[in-house]
């Protein structure tokens, strides 16, 4: 098969799912907008803080993932059947013990984030009905990498698919109430969330174990081997993924001073380029499967070949969504919220996060790539750096140009992550990393 039917029938319906994945915050979004700027402005609060929690929690899927794929390469599937079930039991039992540290620790993130009084009151339902039931989000997150693994990603896109929609019904109905169903307010999107994944979930674990992917899961036992791999491959990328949460709380401190308004058109803002984000992960998580299977079939030449090739495709789709998000910036704007003062902030907000989409594009496909490959380390050593430095410039450039300096301190470092991420992958280290399971 070409390379290009190869690359588009794993990287299509990866894009869709994790297209169909952001949809639940942006349902979560329309719906709470309709109840005003303030909740909105919490909704947007509490996602910083939900991209540092998933991070953390997904970090066994991250490695499932590659370590899957690698024993798919190799031809041996009865370890990537036992890789599966053992991860699935302890994404659970590791989420449960994140959320019980996590829940706790609540207060003092919104102290660091500079919220309070009925912000922090609507952030704090929100975040802790999430938390309560976040393996319904991380065990989903895993079975679907098992899938990804095997050559398979048109199964995790259907079952997410099933999830928003059945997400799409509950979110209104849990947020305003109807008939015995009480009104629950922003609680009632996280809920609705939760109750989604959760079916999403079982569904998927039901054909895995149909299918034979998976070992029985009554079967496990501790496995020092699947958890060390595991966590070398998933850990750099969650450190990666919690420290850029983290330089968010701060730089969010900025933002906040503009006011609510400034806030809600940063997760308008966020949510505008957020399909095009989900559409680069969606070819990353092409790249990892394909890189993946290569390496542990002992041809890294063609896994590098294969890596470039998806970042080429990728980019080009960017280039497109990025002039219609420059040039139609208040329409997308437009579609979250009604207020005017949110969707000029938001609107220019679009304009500059349009022009560094190719970059960011280079940094999630090529951090997919080295995740594939085993070696997860330099998207964290690249990201964490440089992430950090929007503190700094967040802060400088603000007093230069107020809240369009925190826009532009924001897109600056996805340029230069870009950058960097693709001089290190043509250097090629990775290549030489080595399947070690057995």
């Amino acid at each position: 098969m070409p390379d290009r039917k190869i690359i588009f029938s794993l990287a299509g319906p990866a894009v869709l799912q994790t297209v169909v994945r952001s949809l639940f915050v942006i349902v979560d979004a329309f719906w709470v907008g309709k109840t005003g700027s303030l909740p909105l402005a919490a909704l947007t609060s509490a996602a910083f803080l939900v991209w540092g929690f998933l991070a953390l929690g997904e970090k066994i899927a991250v490695g499932t993932n590659s370590l899957v794929s690698q024993a798919t390469g190799a031809g041996n599937r009865e370890l990537a059947a036992r890789i599966s079930a053992y991860n699935i039991v302890n994404t659970l039992l590791f989420t449960v013990l994140l959320s019980l540290v996590l829940i706790p620790t609540l207060p003092l993130l919104y102290m660091f984030m500079n919220i309070s009084g009925e912000q922090e009151f609507l952030c704090n339902r929100y975040l802790v009905t999430l938390l309560a039931g976040f393996p319904c989000i991380t065990l989903l997150s895993t079975a679907a990498a098992v899938f990804r693994g095997y050559g398979d990603t048109k199964t995790p896109f259907l079952l997410f698919l099933m999830g928003v929609t059945l997400n799409f019904f509950l979110a209104p109905l849990f947020i305003f109430g109807y008939s015995v169903i009480p009104s629950m307010g922003i609680s009632g999107a996280a809920l609705s969330t939760l109750t989604a994944f959760l079916s999403a979930f079982l569904l998927g674990l039901f054909i895995l174990r149909r299918r034979g992917l998976i070992d029985r899961i009554f079967n496990y036992r501790f496995d020092a081997g699947i958890i060390k791999e595991t966590l070398r491959i998933g850990l750099p990328i969650a450190l990666n993924g919690v420290g850029f949460s983290l330089i968010y709380v701060f730089v969010s401190r900025f933002v906040i001073d503009y006011g609510p308004d400034a806030i809600a058109a940063l997760g308008i803002g966020h949510r505008s380029e957020s399909l095009a984000y989900q559409i680069t992960v969606g070819f990353s998580l092409a790249s990892t499967v394909l890189v993946g299977q290569n390496i542990g079939a002992g041809n890294p030449r063609r896994a590098e070949i294969l890596a470039w090739k998806i970042l080429g495709y990728a980019g080009v789709i960017m280039l497109v969504y990025g002039g219609l998000m420059f040039f139609f910036s208040e329409e997308f704007a437009r579609f979250f919220i009604s207020d005017a003062k949110v969707i000029s902030i938001a609107s220019l907000y679009n304009k500059i996060a349009a022009s560094v989409l190719v970059f960011s594009a280079a940094e999630v496909i090529l951090s997919g790539a080295f995740s594939g490959a085993g070696d997860s380390l330099p998207p964290a050593v690249i990201g964490l750096p440089v992430n950090f430095l929007r503190i700094p410039l967040a802060a400088l450039f603000s007093s230069l140009w107020g809240l369009t300096g925190i826009w532009i301190a924001i897109c600056s470092t996805v340029v230069v992550k870009g950058i960097i991420m693709s001089v290190w992958f043509r250097e090629g280290r990775w290549k030489k990393r080595k399947f070690s399971l057995k």
